[in-house]
């Protein structure tokens, strides 16, 4: 972004206005222009500084930085790794049962009787017997490679 070209437009716009009023107060506004140049400019990169931090707080794993070149703002997206959500932990080895974790599925009727018959011929609570049949589909995927969506086999 340039902000060259917008200071231009607005030299230009005051001065069309003041040529209005008279030369002598045309030389007198451009005189002021020149004087308040300075104060312009900044008062425009605050501006933009202002816009990058409202944007920047309306992302969530980016920000945007402000670099200058050749005295111009330049925007610049990047990815922020503090606001980058931290991966999940791996999962315990050796079948460590220590961390556990609480879930709530919605299932039709017929198929909880059907997993709760299913448990009780293995001998098992129905905790134990989902446990059990989610974790060996998980590695069974997991040694596979299998990367697709997979329903639970009974």
């Amino acid at each position: 972004m340039q902000l060259s070209h917008a200071m231009t437009s607005l030299e230009s716009a005051v001065e069309t206005q003041l040529r209005v009023a008279g030369p002598e107060i045309a030389e007198a506004g451009a005189q002021l222009m020149a004087a308040l140049k300075p104060a312009i400019t900044q008062t425009m990169m605050e501006v933009v500084s202002m816009a990058v931090a409202e944007i920047s707080s309306q992302l969530e794993t980016q920000t945007v930085d402000i670099k200058l070149v050749d005295g111009d703002p330049e925007l610049a997206v990047r990815d922020d790794p503090s606001a980058l959500p931290p991966p999940p932990p791996s999962p315990p080895q050796g079948g460590d049962d220590t961390d556990e974790a609480r879930i709530t599925v919605r299932l039709p009727g017929y198929l909880k009787d059907l997993i709760a018959s299913e448990a009780e011929d293995a001998g098992d609570s129905v905790n134990s017997y989902v446990v059990d049949v989610l974790s060996s589909k998980a590695q069974r995927r997991r040694s596979s490679g299998t990367q697709t969506r997979t329903t639970l086999e009974l």
